[in-house]
């Protein structure tokens, strides 16, 4: 069996780009290096997908068994003199080896040619990420260029190496796997041998079969059987996709294994979500954070707020209900942009979680998301927040596909943005106007959203003001229609209608009709108005169907489209009607009786730093409809 070595590379006559300029490849990213550690190697699993199964994609945090302990300081440990330069020869003789490996499946591996001088055919994975720096994009509609984002893995490991360990299909070979290790440190002056004349060094070690003057992967059985003697992920029968580990990683502000592993698994949802949707079926992402043994699921980005209104978005613009996006000189369509809106209790400070500010989204959201052709995210895009607090809003604008390599192009090393100045031309200008016509579709639906306040009579609407500045209250009309077998209604004193016992002068019998022959619809947006120095929402609706109409008003503090409290807490105030206004005068009711088709207003006084929930119900009544 080949035993492997350590290389490090000396500047040869041509020169060659030090390792310093490869780790600084992505700046300084504005984000947390496990963000950016998510992204980039997430992109890498998912430009290798095969395509007919789901791609699997695995973060794990280990720590180096005591059983493969002896076999890590064995085979790892740097040749003599190489160790101030390497590094890690401490590392493999502590008995905590910290990893964190990323593991996917379902994915080609790293395949062609092993040597950057040999031409290849179809395929250069493995001189791309192994040997090779910043090559161009050789994925069709893929994430980037392959070379620059591997820079975060030597990056994010404090000795600067990582192990990889694949297994791709080879030409007349069958399935074949290589296993290799990378460090990046700091270029140096040093000898090969102690009997050499000093020379400059690059800073770039290469780990495995060492040759004269390059360093070949380990192979086959050889491979496998290095990688179980250190413990890394095997591959199963038939299987390929490779397994990066990262040696000794900075984690940052994460003492604690657990709590990085849920940071990793949020943030997965926030950056990967588009291809985990399940409605994918075998063209999506499967993913996992595992941490000592323990399992850390992804959260569903479906089922978590505000995650949930970004994915309504995205499937409104995927399915064709979203708006096209063009520019107008010259003429081209750009993409496709869809907005979800909900009403919300407004997040205290400091309550999202930490992958959503590092996605930008610290709160409750007025953002658009970025995404192009591999649907991978580029950035939560922050827009100007609406005239409330209690309306947030989400939009997805996804690239045209036509449009793709000039959007691609636009991207710096970390693919998290578009920037128009990087290009010239109407490539530029295509780029630039996107921004634009996001912006100018946000200008309308915000003005179309935001509650108005508006006077009666000469009323201050001081309190009114303040009260949608901070606490509006949303309103939401549910049309439906109620099945109802004995219930009364009888005028109680002061002209309200108050709950009876049937048969009394005046009472309104409601009868049994079908589900869907009363709709009561919700004409207008929920306004703030002021009535007798209080404040009042006001909303108008239309009946229609078999008439009179009986309308039932049911209140109750609401967190918008997620959840609503039909019980308040003993003591807490509640929700009320003021009045319903129709053709034949006003109801100070929670109910009115109403001809068919007819208009209504219903105004409601609301809770204080809540949302109201309101419910309008419509049924077939007998009875008068003046009050």
């Amino acid at each position: 069996m080949t035993t492997p070595t350590w290389w490090s590379q000396p500047f040869p006559p041509t020169g060659a780009i030090a390792s310093e300029g490869i780790r600084n490849q992505l700046g300084r990213p504005s984000v947390d290096s496990l963000t950016v550690f998510v992204r980039e190697t997430a992109q890498n699993s998912w430009d290798a997908r095969i395509g007919d199964r789901p791609t699997e994609y695995r973060l794990e945090l280990t720590t180096v068994a005591p059983t493969h302990r002896p076999n890590w300081e064995r085979l790892l440990s740097p040749p003599h003199g190489r160790e101030p330069h390497l590094g890690i020869g401490g590392l493999v003789r502590t008995p905590n080896v910290r990893l964190l490996s990323v593991v996917d499946r379902g994915t080609r591996g790293l395949g062609g040619p092993t040597r950057a001088d040999e031409l290849a055919g179809d395929r250069r994975d493995w001189v791309s990420f192994v040997l090779n720096v910043g090559e161009k994009r050789d994925t069709f509609q893929g994430g980037g260029t392959y070379g620059y984002g591997k820079a975060v893995l030597y990056r994010l490991s404090r000795v600067g190496t990582i192990l990889v360990y694949t297994r791709t299909e080879v030409p007349d070979v069958g399935l074949e796997s290589r296993l290799i290790g990378i460090a990046m440190r700091e270029s140096f002056d040093g000898r090969e041998t102690p009997s050499d004349e000093p020379r400059p060094f690059t800073g770039r070690h290469w780990w495995g079969d060492v040759r004269k003057d390059y360093v070949e992967p380990l192979r086959g059985p050889d491979a496998d059987s290095v990688a179980r003697g250190l413990g890394l992920q095997p591959f199963a029968e038939g299987e390929s996709g490779t397994t990066l580990t990262v040696l000794d990683p900075d984690l940052g502000e994460f003492e604690d294994v657990e709590e990085a592993a849920r940071h990793l698994a949020n943030t997965i949802a926030w950056q990967l979500w588009p291809i985990m949707l399940p409605e994918r079926e075998e063209k999506r992402l499967i993913a996992e954070v595992r941490a000592d043994g323990t399992t850390f699921p992804v959260p569903d980005p479906a089922d978590t707020y505000p995650l949930e209104m970004f994915v309504a978005a995205y499937r409104r613009q995927r399915d064709g209900d979203g708006t096209v996006l063009e520019c107008r000189s010259p003429k081209r369509v750009l993409g496709r942009f869809a907005v979800e809106h909900e009403f919300v209790v407004p997040m205290t400070p400091g309550s999202a979680s930490l992958a959503a500010e590092c996605a930008g989204v610290p709160g409750d959201p007025h953002h658009v998301c970025l995404m192009r052709s591999p649907e991978l995210i580029v950035r939560y895009l922050e827009q100007t927040e609406t005239g409330s607090v209690n309306r947030a809003y989400a939009g997805v604008f996804r690239a045209d596909d036509d449009l793709d390599d000039v959007f691609a192009a636009s991207e710096p090393p970390t693919h998290d943005h578009w920037v128009h100045e990087q290009l010239s031309g109407h490539d530029k200008t295509f780029v630039r106007v996107a921004f634009r016509r996001i912006r100018e579709h946000l200008a309308s639906y915000k003005a179309a959203v935001v509650a108005t306040v508006r006077a009666e009579g000469s009323t201050v609407l001081g309190a009114a003001s303040n009260f949608l500045g901070g606490i509006v209250a949303a309103a939401f009309a549910r049309p439906e229609a109620v099945r109802q077998s004995a219930a009364s209604a009888s005028k109680g004193p002061g002209g309200r209608v108050g709950a009876g016992n049937g048969g009394s002068e005046g009472s309104a019998r409601p009868l049994p009709i079908p589900h869907d022959k009363i709709r009561v619809t919700a004409l207008t947006e929920p306004t703030v108005d002021e009535h007798g120095g209080r404040v009042v929402l006001v909303q108008r609706f239309s009946v229609t169907g078999p008439g009179p109409v009986l309308l039932q008003a049911r209140l109750s503090v609401g967190l918008g489209d997620r959840a609503r409290e039909d019980e308040a807490p003993v003591g807490a105030a509640c929700p009320q009607v003021l009045r319903w206004a129709t053709p034949y005068g006003l109801w100070e009711s929670e109910t009115c009786i109403v001809a068919s088709p007819s208009q209504v207003e219903l105004a409601v006084l609301p809770v204080s730093d809540t949302i109201t929930d309101i419910t309008v119900v419509g049924i077939r009544a007998d009875g008068a409809v003046e009050p």
